[in-house]
Parts: C-alpha cells; structure tokens; sequence
C-alpha cells in the first residue's frame, strides 16, 4: 500500500527536477544564430551571451581575425571604397539598378556586386561551385575550428586582392573543412559589407541546387540573394535556369571576368537571353561581344582604357570596340581595376542603358513573359567540342593599386595607404572589423591560380606559401575561343600547370 507520505515525497523530488531543468534551459547556450555564424567567420566580436563569443578567444580565431582584417582593409583602400563612389556617380540614377540583377558568372563575388549595385531588390548568382553548408560553429570539435577558419581565409584571399574568385582555389579549400562551398564566403562578405541575415533557406526552384537569403542594412528595406549551381551553357539546365529568371522580369545584368565564354556559340542562350531581358549592362571587355550592342537600342558609355586580353586566352583585340574607345563614347577614366585587368590604368568597362531605362521609364510594371520563352527553342544550339582551361600568368601586385598620375620613376616599394577612404555618403559603410592593436598593413601574401572550369566565371586555386618581395597578384584562368591567336608576348612568367577539358 502507497503511503501519502511517499506520494508527496515523490512529487516533490518531481517538481525540484523539472525546476532544476528550467533553469538549466535558460542558462545554457541556444545554438547560435545565421546572423552571428555570419559576423563570427567575418571576425566581428559577439556579445558575450552569444554562444560563439567563448571561441573568439582562441589563438586560432584571433588569427583567422587578423587576417581577416588585413585582406578586408587592402580591399578597401584599393577598390571597394572606389567602386562604391563610382557607381554612386555612374549607376544609382538608373531604376534597373534597384529591380534585380543578374551576375551569373560571378560565382559567390557578392562584394563586387554589392559595391557596384547596393540598393537592388533582388540579386542572382550562378556559378559551378556547390552551395554547400555552415555548420553551427559552437558544435564543431575545438581541433575543426582552426582550419575551417583558415580554409575560409585562403578562399577569401584573392578575391580580396585581385577581385575575382578561382573556382579551383576554392574546391581543396573549402571541400575537406567544416565550412563547405560558397555559403561560407557569402555569410562573410554579406557581414563585412554591414548587412544583417534575416532568414537563409536551401531552394531548388527550377531543379538545380540553391540558396536563398534575406539580408538588409541597418535602417534598410529587406533584399534578397539568390546563389546557384548551375551550367550556364547551352543545355537543359541552362534553359530551367533562364526560364525561371525570366519570371522575375526584366533587370540589370553584371558581367566580370567571364572568360570570354559568352561570344562561344555554346553560350548562345544565356547571350540571347541577357541582350533580350536586360535593361542595363555593366561588363568588361570579357563579357557580351561588343556586336551585341545594336546601334539605337542601347546607350552606351565606355569607361577606361580597352587593351589586349591577357595572353593566355590567346585573342586578338575586337576591332569594333577598338574603335568604339577612340570615339565619343569613351567618356572617362577607371579609380580601380575591373575584371582580368587588376590595374586601373588598362582596366575597362562598358555601361549600356536600353534606351527606354536611359529616357527614365521604371521596371516597375515589366511585360509579361510569353508563355512559351524564346530560348527555349525546339532545336538547341549543339555543344561545339570542349573549351579548354588554362592557368593565367601572374600579375604584379602593385598593379592593383589604382594610378591617379603616372609616376615619373618606379617606386622602390609599393606604400600603401593607411587611411581607409570614405564610402559615399548614400551607401552604407563597410564593418570595420574589430580587432585590438591591429599592426600596420603588411603585404599579405597571394596565390597563384590554378585551372579553372567555366562557366563559372571566378574560379579559384590551391593557394601557395608566402613570397619574397615583390608579391604577386595571379591573373584568372581562362577560356580558349576559336579566334586567331596573338602574336608571342614577352610575359612575366612562364605558363605553369596543364589544361583540363570541361563540359
């Protein structure tokens, strides 16, 4: 027979657990956040509640955060504050710069994208890279962390430095780690630019893999950033991938360090497609064939100095954009590099508005698409035979500074600016990252490329250890084209690695 007393005892030890429990929930760690994996992998300090803030501590972490800090402020000074200006000037007048953009050659280069068009409702992203996965870092064994944070800091580095990313520098960099693929890299650009994650969701709208992420700047309207793996030549899943852009209506496209892949008639849908649906185009000489630019259709604004291709893509100048740049239609100079052309004084862009964006008219009402997508024909371009890759010379890192002047003599050293230069006041300013007693910023060391596969664009490579004075900076992989060949030039250095056939 139970006793009373036995009853109550046992309650009471019920209740006095399931107390102990509560508060055991409510001061235990929660799993940490998208929003704080973003700021913890871009080196912002965390309050102390957050339960990544105990790992910032590490010898391991304060490394990765000062590396950080040095390739992020490099940026800055040589090309993202530039950019920024830039396209205040050049850019935000335009309605097509707040619909949506399209980069699909930009692999996870949010940066540059963000830089050139900061108030777009929507951004797309295409490239080869898988979109792979951030992992809560809390959760990660303590011997994980350190190399996950150096992975991610190797597959950052040219693209701070350079501009562009290798698709086979960040394939060993971030396929072994705990942080995979390039949504590690867009958490990281999305919280050194100053924006906040909102909500981050796996998608697969038109069957290729993607992710979808919400972000905003303080004070700032919710955007959205879209990444997918997909082929961007011509095929079924380039054809599913343009049917569903197509669906979010006309916008502005960006095109840099393209490989020269869009003039190949492999790439004859996705070109059509960008001529047909943009309403404004800012690319460099590596993006749409200049022909594509029909005399009354669009209006067009060159900027910098059009020069030869690097001669590892084995092609001669276009003589119509040749003479585009000796006309009116040159309208000015470049503060920063674009593109292959990491020096301001030989980089190029063009600027082309479809005449009714140049004449004011908003995207907000776009034409419905028809029902049956021009690209979308019964009988495909067929795939030529494989392109080629192969890996780029080196560049000189001093050549990614830009050059107001021409200097009389060369410099012994490359000095470089200690003051960050000021974001334009309309643009939200980049995070400083916060670190005590930063040393002044040296000249961090650079990777050399390595083969890339098209078409995703930036493509990355094994990074190598750090050199000697001078420092160099690695010219992108690139395509081979069909097209007559330049003739043999004096060269920096010899072309290393072999060539890999891709689809």
């Amino acid at each position: 027979m139970i006793r009373t007393a036995d009853i109550l005892k046992t309650v009471t030890v019920s209740l006095l657990l399931a107390v102990a429990c509560a508060a055991q929930a409510q001061t235990s760690p929660g799993s940490s956040t998208p929003e704080e994996q973003a700021r913890f992998l871009a080196g912002i300090l965390l309050p102390r509640q957050s339960p990544l803030a105990p790992l910032q501590q590490s010898a391991e972490y304060r490394a990765h955060q000062k590396t950080l800090q040095e390739q992020w402020n490099f940026c800055r000074q040589v090309r993202y504050g530039a950019i920024q200006r830039w396209a205040s000037d050049h850019l935000a007048r335009y309605p097509a710069t707040r619909g949506v953009l399209r980069y699909l050659f930009g692999g996870p280069d949010f940066l540059n994208a963000y830089a050139f068009f900061p108030d777009t409702r929507v951004m797309v992203l295409g490239g080869l890279e898988p979109v792979g996965e951030v992992p809560p870092p809390e959760a990660l064994a303590p011997e994980a962390l350190g190399p996950a944070l150096q992975s991610l800091d190797e597959a950052l580095h040219t693209s701070f430095f350079a501009g562009y990313f290798i698709t086979t520098e960040m394939k060993p960099q971030l396929a072994h780690g705990a942080f995979r693929g390039v949504l590690p890299v867009l958490y990281t650009e999305l919280a050194l630019t100053g924006n906040s994650i909102d909500s981050v969701s796996a998608e697969r709208p038109f069957g290729s893999p993607g992710v979808r992420i919400v972000y905003h700047r303080p004070g700032g309207l919710q955007q959205t950033l879209w990444y997918f793996q997909a082929d961007l030549s011509n095929g079924k899943e380039c054809r599913r991938f343009l049917a569903w852009l197509g669906e979010l209506g006309p916008g502005a496209s960006y095109l840099k360090a393209a490989s020269y892949l869009l003039p190949l008639d492999s790439f004859s849908e996705t070109r059509n497609f960008l001529t047909r649906t943009s309403e404004l185009i800012l690319q460099d000489d590596s993006g749409l064939p200049y022909r594509c630019f029909l005399p009354g259709e669009w209006r067009l604004s060159l900027y910098g100095v059009y020069t030869d291709p690097l001669p590892i893509f084995k092609l001669q100048r276009d003589p119509a954009l040749t003479e585009a740049y000796e006309s009116p239609l040159r309208v000015g100079s470049l503060p920063f590099g674009a593109g292959y052309h990491v020096n301001a004084s030989d980089a190029n862009l063009l600027l082309a508005i479809r005449e009714n964006e140049a004449l004011g008219q908003s995207l907000t009402a776009p034409p419905a698409p028809p029902a049956v997508p021009a690209f979308t024909t019964p009988s495909p371009t067929p795939r030529p035979r494989k392109v080629r890759i192969r890996k780029a010379l080196p560049v000189p890192i001093r050549k990614a500074i830009p050059v107001a002047t021409p200097m009389p003599t060369p410099a012994p050293t490359v000095v470089f600016p200690q003051a960050v230069p000021p974001p334009a006041p309309a643009l939200a300013p980049p995070v400083q990252v916060p670190v005590v007693e930063a040393p002044p910023l040296p000249v961090p060391p650079v990777v050399a490329p390595a083969e890339v596969s098209a078409p995703s664009v930036e493509s990355p490579s094994t990074p190598t250890p750090p050199v000697e004075q001078p420092v160099t900076v690695t010219a992108p992989p690139t395509a081979e084209a069909p097209v007559v060949p330049v003739p043999a030039q004096e060269s920096p250095a010899p072309l290393t690695g072999g060539e890999k056939p891709i689809d």
